[in-house]
C-alpha cells in the first residue's frame, strides 16, 4: 500500500547481539571444529606408514640384531643412524653417503650425544677408495646395512635404527617448514646460489647449498660444522613449534624420508626430544687428520681419542672398549687439530632456545 512506511534501515556501527543460546552454539561449533580437525591429524598420522629403505632387489632394509643395543639396555638408550644420501651425475640410485652421524638418546639422562663421521673416514680397504662414504652404494656389500655393520665392527657402536634422506628430500623438507633461519658468517657460491653473511632465513635449496660448501670453509671440517650449525637451527624452530603444527608437518615430512621406525616410535619419541633441554645436546666429530691412502685423500682416525670419546659419550651403560679393540687402521696423527671438536646445540645458538617445550 501506498501509505506503507518502509523498513527502517540498519544503523551504521551497531553490531547485533547473539542471544545466549548463539553463544554457546557458536563455542561448542568452533571447539568441535578444533576437535575435528585434531582428530582428522590425528587418524592421518596413524594411517601414515613410514617408508622403508628398499634394495634393488626389493628387499626391505633392516638392522641386524647382532649390531643393535645389548638388550639389558635397550630402554635406556637407543641408537639412530642418521645418513644424508647424494646421487651420482645421471643414475636414478642413490650412491653416497655425505652425511653420517650416529645419535645416542640417552633416555634415563635426557640427553642426546651426536658422532659425526667425516664421509672421507679412512675404513680400510674392504671399499675401493677407502672411504665410509663408498659404502652405501657398493655393488657387493652395500646399502643402509651395511653402513650399520660397518660402523658396529669399527667403532663397535651399536646401531638400533636408521634414518635416511636424499638431497632432494631435504630440500623439500626444508621447504615445508617454511625455512630455517641461520646467521651465514660468509660469502659463498655454489652451483649457481649464491648466500651473503647475515641472519637470514634459507629455503630448502639455500640451505642444501649451506650444508654441502666446502671449499671456503676449509674443506670437509668446515662443512661439518655447517651442518651441525643447521642442525642446531633446525631444532631450534621444531622446539618453537606447538606439537599441533608438528603433528600436521609429519606426514609430509616423513614422505622424504627412509626409516625402519614406525609410527608409534615417532609418536613416542618426539615429544620427549622436542622437550630436551638445548644444553643436553651434544656434537661431537671423529677425531683425527687428512692424509693418503694411495691415491685418496682420506680422513685418518686418531684411535685413542677416539676410544675416550665413544667410551665417554656413548656407552653409558656398557664396558669401556679400549683403542685396540677398534677395527680401525691409524694412518697418520702427527696433530691434535680436531681432537676436540665438541660443542652443544646452545652453544651454537647462543643459548636463545634455553629449555623451552612444548
Amino acid at each position: 500500500m501506498a501509505n506503507q512506511k518502509k523498513p527502517a534501515g540498519k544503523k551504521p556501527g551497531k553490531k547485533k547481539r547473539l542471544r545466549t543460546g548463539d553463544k554457546i552454539l557458536l563455542t561448542l561449533s568452533v571447539i568441535l571444529i578444533g576437535v575435528s580437525l585434531g582428530i582428522i591429524g590425528y587418524v592421518s598420522l596413524l594411517n601414515w606408514a613410514p617408508l622403508p629403505e628398499i634394495d634393488d632387489e626389493g628387499n626391505v632394509a633392516s638392522i641386524s640384531d647382532d649390531y643393535k643395543t645389548e638388550e639389558e639396555n635397550q630402554k635406556k638408550v637407543v641408537n639412530f643412524l642418521v645418513t644424508g644420501i647424494d646421487y651420482a651425475e645421471g643414475t636414478g640410485r642413490a650412491k653416497l653417503t655425505d652425511v653420517i652421524m650416529v645419535v645416542s638418546y640417552n633416555l634415563e639422562s635426557q640427553s642426546i650425544n651426536v658422532l659425526q663421521i667425516p664421509r672421507d673416514t679412512y675404513i680400510g680397504s674392504e671399499y675401493p677408495t677407502g672411504k665410509i662414504n663408498a659404502v652405501y652404494g657398493n655393488a657387493n656389500a652395500g646399502g643402509i646395512e651395511n653402513v650399520a655393520r660397518v660402523i658396529y665392527d669399527r667403532f663397535r657402536l651399536p646401531i638400533d635404527h636408521y634414518v635416511t634422506i636424499t638431497m632432494d628430500g631435504f630440500v623439500n623438507a626444508v621447504d615445508a617448514i617454511g625455512g630455517v633461519e641461520i646467521n651465514v658468517q660468509e660469502s659463498f657460491t655454489l652451483e649457481g646460489v649464491t648466500i651473503n653473511p647475515g641472519l637470514q632465513t634459507l629455503n630448502g635449496t639455500q640451505a642444501e647449498k649451506f650444508v654441502r660448501e666446502r671449499h671456503s670453509r676449509g674443506g670437509d671440517i668446515g662443512r661439518i660444522n655447517a651442518q651441525r650449525e643447521f642442525l642446531a637451527a633446525l631444532l631450534n624452530k621444531f622446539k618453537n613449534l606447538s606439537m599441533g603444527q608438528i603433528t600436521s608437518l609429519v606426514p609430509t615430512l616423513m614422505k622424504e624420508v627412509t626409516t625402519d621406525l614406525t609410527v608409534n616410535d615417532v609418536l613416542t619419541l618426539a615429544p620427549q626430544v622436542l622437550k630436551l633441554d638445548t644444553s643436553q645436546i651434544s656434537f661431537h666429530m671423529v677425531p683425527g687428520e687428512g692424509a693418503y691412502a694411495g691415491s685418496y685423500s682420506v680422513w685418518s682416525v686418531h684411535k685413542q681419542v677416539l676410544a675416550d670419546l665413544l667410551n665417554e659419550y656413548f656407552r653409558p651403560f656398557s664396558d669401556p672398549v679400549p683403542a685396540e679393540e677398534l677395527n680401525i687402521t691409524e694412518i697418520a696423527n702427527t696433530t691434535d687439530y680436531y681432537d676436540d671438536n665438541d660443542t652443544t646445540v646452545d652453544e651454537i645458538i647462543g643459548g636463545s632456545s634455553g629449555t623451552s617445550g612444548n
